[in-house]
C-alpha cells in the first residue's frame, strides 16, 4: 500500500510527505544549516586554525630549543670534563711540587741538625779534653804533694820496704 502511495504521489513533495517531513521546514532547516556552516567556516575555523598553527609552531620551536639545549649541555659537560681534568692535572703537579719541596726542606733540616750535632759533639769532645787535661794537671799536682808528704814522713822514719808500704797506704788514706 505504501508503495502505491509513493508511486501515486510522485515528486519531491510526495517523498517528503511519505517520510513524514514538511518540505518547507526542511528547506528552512537547510538554509539555517548552510548559514551556520558558512558563519562557522568564515568566523570560527580561521581563528581556531590560526591558534592551532601557532600552538604547533610553538611546540616545534620548543622542540628545536630542547635539541639546542641538549647540544649545549653536552658541549658544556665536555668542557667541564676538560676543565676538571686540567684542574686534576694541575693539582697533581702542585702536590708533587709540594712533596718535592717538603723533601728538600726535610733534607736541609736534617743536614743542619747533623751539622749542629757534629758541632756540639766536637765542642763536647774539646771540653772533655780540656777537663781531662785539667784533671791530669790537678792529679799531677796532688800526686806531687802526696809524694812530697810521703817523702817527708819517710825521711822522718827509717827506710824499710814493709814499713814504706804501710806508710804510703796511711798517707793515701789520710788524703782521702
Amino acid at each position: 500500500m505504501e508503495y502505491q502511495f509513493l508511486l501515486a504521489d510522485s515528486g519531491l513533495g510526495g517523498l517528503f510527505t511519505a517520510l513524514g517531513l514538511n518540505w518547507q521546514t526542511f528547506i528552512l532547516d537547510l538554509i539555517a544549516f548552510l548559514v551556520t556552516a558558512w558563519i562557522v567556516g568564515e568566523y570560527v575555523f580561521p581563528p581556531l586554525t590560526k591558534a592551532l598553527d601557532a600552538k604547533r609552531e610553538e611546540l616545534e620551536a620548543a622542540a628545536r630549543m630542547e635539541k639546542q639545549s641538549e647540544a649545549k649541555l653536552a658541549e658544556a659537560e665536555k668542557s667541564a670534563a676538560g676543565v676538571l681534568n686540567k684542574a686534576r692535572t694541575s693539582a697533581d703537579e702542585i702536590i708533587a711540587t709540594a712533596h718535592a719541596d717538603a723533601a728538600a726542606q726535610l733534607e736541609a733540616a736534617r743536614a743542619r741538625a747533623k751539622e749542629q750535632s757534629d758541632r756540639l759533639v766536637a765542642e763536647a769532645r774539646e771540653q772533655l779534653a780540656r777537663d781531662v787535661s785539667q784533671a791530669r794537671r790537678e792529679l799531677k799536682g796532688e800526686t806531687a804533694k802526696l809524694v812530697v808528704q810521703a817523702t817527708e814522713r819517710l825521711l822522718d822514719e827509717k827506710l824499710d820496704s814493709k814499713h814504706d808500704e804501710g806508710l804510703i797506704k796511711r798517707s793515701l788514706e789520710e788524703v782521702k
